[in-house]
């Protein structure tokens, strides 16, 4: 308070002596804390400090400010704040009240900072700015209330952040004053911040919204149409759309020679929408006359200028019509029609034209005795496009049209033309495209149009270019050409005399005839055996064409047909050899089928060519070595083989290895690869042979797959049959009665059948080792064995058909069996001879296994995971009849096909019970759909399986290893 009293008894003091000096003023004084501070200086505080703040002068002296916590409304030129806080940094400026004196004034920035609040390096205005309008300049107040904080830049915020600002923004910041944004654009609203950085870390201020509000323009105007067209007595209407950021303007329409006010109505809409009003000025004029004709203007005026729009009226007598055809590259005549209404509008127009994709079309205009209707000839060569196109100018405006074009279409039923119409107000455009002209496309094309006055109809008759013939009609020859212009046609001959041969022309008879663009020109024989030879030469303005026609004596065997005979049965000879080494060559071919796609039992199945390899499953050739042959085929192999650090562990592992033999082909590589990359698209899985590893590079291919010591369930069974019966016997057994059996004969008679041939290059898959009856660990076969081989078959096809796989040869013979008996599918594929196996019966060019397939892939070539289930039903009979062939005692003909089709099945096998027997069944039902699924077999099957872990399939340990990597 005291230092309030004193200052202004020193301003006092100071004004009584400016006052009696009466010397000039001097600038004004600015004191801080009792301390005065030079001009333009920038002091830092401390936010919470005490600050005292005066101004000094000679004469009446006003304090003002920048910072966003305004002065108190008593603070004239005294301001005392206990607690200062960072709001209060600004800018404070001492002036005189006297505005002359403004060169005088003085002013200090203050900083306040509060180094506990990051907070606060940046404060802002609390309001929302206001909007800046487009092109302005537009300053945001975020003060820096540190001036150690550098590198002051403006950042996007929102959904732009980290974006960069908008192209062509113009940013200035002042620690002082803020950010200062250069002509505003509508492209920089956003969201932004002011952000500055010290010792490595960014500070931003509370971002801000920029809107931007229009520029102030001109009025904008428009009319529908700048021509009209009216005829005497008819009303007229014309509306002009306005617009404009604001109301504050108006629209009128002005004349050259009427007063537009006296019949005109005005009719104004407004809306609001985005800032701008809009507004609807029609004029109305109820009956028009010569004197309403020419130039109307409607003129909108605003606070930011003036816009104008014209449209032009022609007041007519009467109606009018001009039509021509659109070309090029020929002199222009119009064709007006006839009607009523006055000719004195019918000035010269175009002339009727054609645009064409030819340079060598030429036209002619023809008409047919009455002015109504014109009639055009156009001749074009064929191949090219043709576009008939008729330009309309007429009042009132065509309102119906149409093409007739001569009756004929392409070879998949769609139209050959492309039609299309265009229209403005008073002028039409009708086009017809006709592509790749043939001969079927010539004749006459009418275009028929009419309004409310009057209607007609314009032709064009097209003409196509055809080459020239030569043609023989009974004891004549005949030589015509055509085209047009219509051709000069001349023959010359040559006939074989007793004399060296001599050219002359040919007199032709007096039959000569002409029929349209044709001409004809005939020359008789004398006899059938004249030896003649004619040339016939045609030639018009497009050019000339000839051909010779020979007439010969009559003999049955020339030497050309000789010859040509003789060449072709020595072809045929060497296509039947050829034919027949197909026919002997064997084929391989994956059964295996990936579907990609089904449309009911339309499967699209996927090319294993396509699918992608691992190099990941390359195993090194040096750590394999190769044993004894377990199987082989036409063009591979299976061998056994141990394999070195196979698995996670660097131990020797048993495994099979598949390999080509050097008779195979490149179609053969192609599918062990493909056999390759099926297996490893499938994935693991405990009954089915699984992928080890491959060698693909530096050698013959080589496929590393389990080893399944057993061999194949079909030997198996049939191997361990009598000790099956044997148990059969003793389990059979009621009181002192024993049930005999022929063990010898039945073990012969299983093997009768097995269709195995005694000798061949080729071998079955064996075990590697068959262990006697007595081995350790080893049990004999017994039922339950049978049902665990159905249940694992079962659980393996389940899962290649959760991954969308069909097996397509579902057979005992195709599955394997591990030491501890868990049987595993596989595809021998190459390592099989079909060609000597008789489960494979030759259908067509193939050979199948026809007994184990299903009806509709028999008949129908359709393979589908229902097939797959039929496949399986012969298996399980396979099983339970301990290895026997299907249908056994029946030869594979028409009688069996048709057994197939009337739904027979074979009965019920010795050893199978009833339940597995109606499984069987179920499998064999003749729609697809009616059979299980092998998810609900494997349930099946496991509702008689013992609760025992046995049933439970071992898991490899190599292949998990193999496949941890």
């Amino acid at each position: 308070f005291w230092f309030h009293e004193i200052l202004l008894v020193l301003l006092v003091y100071r004004n009584l002596l400016f006052l009696l000096v009466s010397e000039p003023p001097g600038p004004t004084l600015i004191q801080l804390n009792s301390i005065f501070q030079p001009n333009q200086s920038e002091i830092i505080l401390t936010a919470g400090s005490k600050v005292q703040l005066g101004c000094l002068g000679d004469g009446l002296v006003n304090m003002s400010t920048t910072a966003l916590r305004p002065l108190p409304r008593n603070c004239r030129n005294i301001l005392q704040i206990n607690s200062v806080s960072p709001r209060h940094t600004g800018t404070y400026h001492c002036r005189y009240a006297n505005q002359s004196l403004d060169h005088l004034n003085t002013w200090i920035h203050l900083y306040v900072k509060d180094p506990g609040n990051n907070s606060t390096v940046f404060v802002t205005p609390r309001s929302t700015p206001r909007y800046p309008k487009e092109g302005d300049n537009f300053l945001y107040r975020c003060l820096l209330t540190d001036p150690s904080v550098t590198d002051l830049t403006l950042q996007s915020e929102g959904e732009d952040r980290g974006r960069g600002l908008p192209p062509g923004m113009n940013v200035t910041l002042d620690p002082r004053k803020g950010a200062l944004i250069k002509h505003i654009r509508k492209t920089f609203k956003g969201r932004y911040s002011c952000s500055g950085w010290r010792n490595g870390q960014e500070f931003r201020s509370e971002p801000f919204a920029l809107m931007v509000a229009p520029m102030d323009r001109p009025p904008s105007v428009a009319v529908s149409q700048g021509e009209w067209v009216r005829l005497q007595g008819e009303r007229f209407t014309v509306t002009c759309q306005s617009s404009n950021p604001s109301h504050s303007y108006t629209v009128t329409w002005t004349h050259p020679h009427t007063k537009v006010s006296s019949q005109t109505s005005l009719v104004s809409l407004w809306s609001r929408l985005a800032h701008l009003s809009s507004s609807n000025s029609t004029l109305t004029v109820s009956a028009v006359n010569h004197q309403h004709s020419g130039l109307y203007t409607c003129t909108a005026v605003g606070r930011a200028g003036v816009a104008t729009v014209t449209t032009h009226l022609t007041v007519l007598d009467h109606p009018y019509l001009r039509i021509y055809l659109q070309t090029a590259n020929t002199q222009q005549v119009s064709d007006e029609l006839p009607g009523n209404f006055s000719r004195e509008e019918m000035t010269e127009e175009p002339a009727a034209n054609v645009s064409f994709g030819l340079e060598e079309l030429q036209r002619e205009l023809v008409f047919n005795g009455s002015r109504g209707s014109g009639y055009r000839r156009v001749e074009v060569f064929e191949g090219g496009d043709l576009t008939l196109t008729f330009i309309m100018e007429a009042y009132p405006p065509i309102r119906q049209h149409h093409w007739t074009t001569p009756e004929h279409v392409n070879n998949d039923g769609s139209s050959m033309y492309e039609r299309s119409y265009t229209a403005t107000a008073y002028r039409s455009e009708a086009n017809l495209l006709v592509r790749r002209i043939r001969q079927e496309d010539a004749g006459r094309y009418s275009f028929k149009f009419s309004n409310l006055f009057f209607n007609g109809s314009q032709d064009v008759d097209l003409r196509i270019y055809r080459k020239n013939r030569v043609t023989q009609q009974n004891q004549s020859l005949m030589c015509s050409g055509s085209g047009y212009p219509r051709p000069t046609v001349l023959c010359f001959g040559q006939k074989h005399l007793c004399e060296p041969s001599s050219n002359h022309q040919v007199s032709p008879s007096a039959a000569t005839s002409e029929d349209g663009e044709e001409v004809r020109i005939f020359f008789p024989l004398s006899s059938p055996d004249d030896d003649v030879t004619v040339k016939c030469l045609a030639y018009n303005l497009v050019g000339k064409s000839h051909q010779v026609f020979v007439h010969r004596l009559r003999t049955v065997f020339t030497p050309a047909l000789i010859g040509a005979l003789s060449v072709s049965s020595v072809l045929l000879l060497l296509l039947l050899i050829v034919f027949y080494k197909c026919r002997q060559k064997p084929r391989y071919e994956i059964l295996w089928k990936i579907i990609e796609s089904n449309d009911g039992n339309n499967y699209t199945f996927i090319d294993p060519t396509q699918l992608p390899y691992n190099q990941k499953w390359e195993f090194p050739r040096d750590k394999l070595r190769l044993g004894g042959v377990l199987g082989s085929g036409a063009f591979g192999k299976v061998v056994e083989a141990t394999a070195y650090g196979l698995g996670t562990e660097n131990k020797a592992t048993r495994v099979a290895v598949k390999m080509l033999k050097p008779s195979a082909h490149s179609e053969e590589r192609e599918a062990l690869m493909s056999e390759l990359k099926i297996l490893s698209h499938l994935g693991y899985h405990d009954n089915i042979v699984n992928l080890l590893g491959a060698c693909t590079q530096g050698g013959p291919m080589l496929m590393i797959t389990e080893y399944c010591s057993q061999g194949d369930l079909l030997n198996f069974l049939r191997t361990h049959a009598p000790d099956f019966m044997a148990s059969m016997i003793t389990v059979d057994e009621v009181g002192d009665e024993v049930f005999y059996k022929n063990l010898t004969g039945q073990q012969e008679r299983l093997r009768s059948d097995s269709g195995i041939s005694c000798w061949s290059e080729y071998q079955e898959m064996q075990p590697a080792l068959s262990p006697g009856p007595n081995e350790p660990g080893k049990t004999d076969l017994s039922l339950c064995d049978l049902l665990r081989f159905s249940y694992h078959v079962a659980q393996g096809l389940d899962f290649l058909s959760s991954r969308n796989c069909i097996h397509r040869d579902v057979a005992a013979r195709n599955v394997l069996l591990t030491d501890c008996r868990v049987a595993k599918i596989c595809d021998f594929g190459l390592a099989r001879d079909i060609q000597n196996d008789d489960s494979y019966i030759v259908q067509g060019n193939a050979r199948l296994p026809v007994k184990w397939m299903a009806p509709e892939s028999i008949f129908q070539c359709l393979y589908t995971v229902q097939s797959d289930v039929w496949s399986y039903g012969v298996l399980l009979w396979e099983i339970f009849s301990l290895g026997k062939s299907p249908y056994p005692n029946v030869v594979v003909d028409t009688n069996f096909y048709k057994m197939i089709k009337d739904g027979h099945h074979m009965e019920q096998p010795e050893f199978a019970p009833n339940e597995m027997y109606h499984l069987m069944k179920l499998c064999w039902s003749g729609e697809p759909t009616h059979r299980p699924t092998f998810k609900t077999i494997g349930q099946l099957i496991e509702r008689l399986l013992p609760l025992t872990s046995d049933m439970l399939p071992r898991h490899s340990d190599q292949v998990r290893k193999r496949r941890g990597f």
